[in-house]
């Protein structure tokens, strides 16, 4: 067994159920606090602390609240936001901070758990990065750093890759993605490390949720009783 293949059986058994458990306005709440201190540390910054508290304002404004739709037949229906699952973050070298921490917050609010894997130049930010989600006590088993050497993309566990760098690694990536065996894996990449046009889109967060409807019936008890007494053979 791979350290990759560890960190994501740990990531899976523990860090991802452990971090959907929490509400989303506390992770919110957790992710705010980072910022802060972000806005304090000399490899990250008051720009970097701007990413994390403009992608919280836009989960809290797209996903956190569950939309009612219409009961046709009396019913209750109900639209709601699920994480994909494991991303793994990655960027060539010297890469914007600013556009790591607006994958990174992007992916945690919408209650997703990541894996870090910087070039080598920047894994000192990498450091400080994990480092400090957890001191805001997002759990450690939802947010790992791993050496880049020993990441595999392959694995189909990962729901996607977070990229930032060089339009033609981004290229790269996405190929090796399409290869891969299982369900069909996300580049999310930001390749304008100035304009930061990806990530500074007003829906980035949603790239990193799926939709799913619960439905209540309740209305049709009455016939299906009905039914069932009509069956039982004494009619």
């Amino acid at each position: 067994m791979t350290k990759m293949t560890q960190i994501i059986d740990s990531v899976l058994s523990q860090g991802l159920a452990e971090w959907q458990s929490e509400s989303a306005s506390l992770r919110v709440e957790k992710l705010l606090t980072w910022a802060n201190q972000l806005a304090e540390n000399p490899h990250c910054g008051v720009l970097a602390a701007k990413m994390v508290r403009y992608q919280c304002q836009r989960a809290q404004q797209l996903i956190t609240d569950v939309e009612l739709m219409p009961g046709p037949t009396g019913e209750s229906n109900e639209l709601y936001t699920a994480p994909r699952g494991v991303f793994y973050i990655t960027s060539d070298k010297k890469a914007s901070v600013v556009a790591l921490i607006g994958q990174i917050t992007a992916a945690l609010v919408a209650g997703n758990a990541i894996i870090v894997a910087l070039s080598g130049d920047d894994s000192e930010v990498a450091s400080v990065i994990v480092n400090s989600l957890h001191e805001v006590n997002v759990p450690e088993s939802t947010v790992q750093q791993v050496d880049r050497e020993a990441v595999d993309i392959n694995d189909e566990r990962l729901a996607g890759v977070c990229f930032v760098g060089d339009i033609q690694k981004a290229i790269e990536l996405n190929q090796q993605l399409a290869q891969r065996d299982g369900l069909l894996a996300q580049l999310i990449a930001e390749t304008d490390q100035e304009g930061l046009t990806t990530i500074t889109d007003p829906h980035f967060v949603l790239r990193f949720i799926t939709e799913r409807t619960r439905t209540i019936n309740v209305t049709a008890v009455g016939g299906n009783a009905t039914l069932l007494e009509l069956g039982g053979g004494n009619h």
